[in-house]
């Protein structure tokens, strides 16, 4: 059915939804992406129109079959602005989002579809949004796999509205405990809206992060000597560069397994010559940064950075493939996320994974990565994936 339709996105110019609208474009055959909605030319069966902050005319309404939005509220309760931190605020951890034809009135069109985000409790901003955007998609996509059988149905109930949340109510009370306010915190923005407090009339501005040190157990990273990171369970953290031959040479047998390179984009063999002359290359090159990390003498995986600029990093990993222990791709990350955080001092670590990897896409995702785009690489699916702090 998709393919006979003439399907569109609208999204707001420079905000944090224009990743999710480019990734739901690409799952959507033949579809268009718009930031304005002046820019359309023709009419479409169906636009979505997902955090887009313009009013739209009665016109441009008419100019199209299906004017779809989507509002993180159990309608016609929680009209208005942001709906969804408003009610992590309240206490809420089961969000009703509701998928309804546009209309010249706010948020009052009939409904097509709704369906229940649960929360934990404990996300923050970014995996809120990120939880927003997953549901918008996958509600979008539901509407285009039972179209055009569904019915819509007129908003049922009493009306309530959210006003616009503006800076100022980030602010903390600070006679207050951390836990009564511990909702604030997670629905402020670290750069764009961070919690603040006053105190004898200065201001103080407070940032909120998880903790990945020790986020999933296992062990703090306790410090860095000597270009090695060292933790309480002798943990080494050793440039290739400063690696004895053999140690070389075993990285390489590693790396050139079939288990390893089957997830790698250069899935090629390594000659040992090659293998050498990269090695050489490293130690001319300040940016790119690679590891052993080694336990009790044994070589249990690699993990390679490369500084990107602007105060953001790249990272990669692999595990050594003879091994059958559990958990060392967990300590891996935690590994990378120490070292960029605190070490590189970088404020952003980037990552690229083969969409087949489900594996390791969700120890990233455990440790609060981002899905940013997908895209293709010698014919395969790859996600993008990033973590700010």
């Amino acid at each position: 059915m998709q393919s006979e339709l003439k399907i569109a996105i609208l999204t707001s110019p420079n905000q944090w939804f224009i990743p999710y609208a480019k990734e739901l474009q690409r799952q959507i055959p033949q579809c268009d992406l718009y930031f304005s909605c002046e820019d359309f030319k023709h009419s479409y069966t169906l636009v979505f129109i997902l955090s887009y902050h313009q009013i739209l005319s009665s016109e441009f309404l008419k100019q199209h079959q299906h004017n779809l939005v989507i509002h993180a509220s159990n309608l016609p309760k929680g009209k208005g602005w942001s709906p969804l931190f408003w009610q992590v605020l309240e206490g809420s951890q089961e969000i009703v989002f509701s998928l309804f034809r546009a209309d010249t009135s706010v948020d009052s069109g009939d409904i097509y579809l709704q369906k229940t985000l649960f929360l934990n409790g404990l996300e923050l901003y970014e995996e809120l949004r990120q939880k927003q955007a997953k549901m918008c998609q996958s509600m979008c996509l539901e509407f285009l796999d039972k179209y055009p059988a569904l019915e819509p149905r007129m908003q049922r109930g009493e009306e309530s509205f959210y006003p616009k949340r503006t800076p100022k109510d980030s602010e903390l009370d600070i006679t207050k405990s951390l836990e009564s306010q511990f909702n604030l915190l997670r629905i402020v923005s670290n750069e764009e809206f961070p919690a603040f407090f006053y105190k004898e009339g200065k201001k103080f501005i407070l940032k909120i992060y998880p903790d990945f040190t020790t986020s999933s157990g296992g062990g703090g990273i306790n410090g860095v000597i000597n270009n090695r990171v060292i933790n309480t369970i002798c943990l080494e953290l050793e440039n290739y560069i400063d690696l004895k031959e053999c140690e070389q040479k075993e990285i390489l047998k590693y790396r050139n397994d079939r288990r390893v390179k089957s997830q790698l984009y250069n899935q090629h063999t390594i000659s040992l010559k090659e293998h050498f002359a990269f090695l050489e290359s490293l130690k001319l090159d300040c940016k790119r940064q690679y590891f052993i990390l080694r336990f009790c003498s044994q070589i249990i995986g690699s993990i390679n950075f490369n500084l990107k600029g602007y105060g953001e990093v790249e990272f990669g990993f692999f595990v050594n493939p003879n091994l059958n222990i559990s958990g060392i791709g967990r300590v891996l990350e935690q590994i990378g996320l120490f070292y960029t955080f605190n070490v590189l001092g970088a404020k952003k670590l980037c990552l690229e994974v083969f969409c087949s990897n489900k594996a390791v896409i969700n120890l990233h995702k455990k440790f609060g990565f981002l899905v940013n785009a997908t895209k293709f690489v010698k014919g395969k699916e790859v996600l993008e994936m990033s973590l700010q702090r």
